[in-house]
């Protein structure tokens, strides 16, 4: 319950302050709601905020709302080679009848 009480209380100061400073209005709804009108209604605020707090505002919203743009930015890991490419040789001892398998 608090989380969405601290929740509310961002989307509200965020709607008084873009309207303050950019005389701009924001519809809290489709911003919750709309992945596409977050981001890009995000973006122009970012882009015309002279006002820090602001930016902070944009930033929170944009981790809040937006989480999953995130995590596309993955970062390739090490290639391996599977167990079954791995190629057996003569010396290499096989454990599927125990210790005297050789």
């Amino acid at each position: 319950m608090d989380k969405q009480m601290e929740t509310a209380q961002l989307l509200a100061r965020f709607k008084l302050q873009v309207k303050r400073s950019l005389g701009e209005t924001v519809d809290l709804e489709r911003l919750t709601r709309e992945p596409a009108y977050a981001r890009q209604r995000l973006s122009e605020i970012e882009d015309a905020a002279d006002d820090e707090d602001l930016l902070i505002m944009v930033l929170r919203l944009r981790d809040l709302l937006l989480p999953v743009a995130r995590d596309t930015e993955v970062i390739a890991a090490p290639e391996t080679k599977p167990v079954e490419a791995v190629q057996r040789t003569a010396e290499t001892r096989s454990y599927m009848r125990g210790a005297r398998a050789w």
